[in-house]
């Protein structure tokens, strides 16, 4: 597997769809490295050096090529293959070239969510406007 041409990647992959009355999750960022091998697409964590990304280091996603998204980066990853196969990169992620100012900016934009939600989330009930009618938490 260490002959294939390994691409660093951003994947953000979108929130879930909140239960009724429950605020969205933020979406997560994540690195990684993948490649396109002869049964699919490959994947391989952050820190696994290159020369290491065999199984069980790197394995299938689930994500074939020639069945769901083309593997050509940007892509937004869908699902068109087998509904009952299962992947590790959910099915509208946007899979990114890798990019360190790109990764640390969504990874604070999703951290930055998250705490607004968890503030609405515990104070509900107490949201009071200012003498011009903004809101804050």
């Amino acid at each position: 597997m260490s002959k294939l041409k390994w691409h660093s990647v951003v994947i953000i992959s979108n929130p879930l769809i909140p239960a009724p009355l429950q605020l969205p999750k933020p979406f997560t960022v994540t690195r990684s490295h993948l490649a396109q091998g002869a049964d699919g697409i490959l994947m391989a964590g952050w820190s696994v050096a290159e020369d290491q990304r065999d199984y069980p280091r790197a394995q299938l996603v689930g994500w074939k090529p020639e069945l769901d998204a083309p593997f050509e980066l940007p892509v937004k990853f869908y699902r068109k293959g087998d509904p009952r196969v299962s992947t590790l990169i959910p099915r509208g992620a946007w899979v990114l070239p890798y990019n360190a100012q790109r990764y640390w900016q969504y990874k604070k934009l999703a951290h930055k969510l998250t705490k607004l939600y968890r503030k609405i989330d515990q104070n509900v009930f107490d949201l009071r406007p200012d003498a011009k009618g903004r809101f804050y938490l």
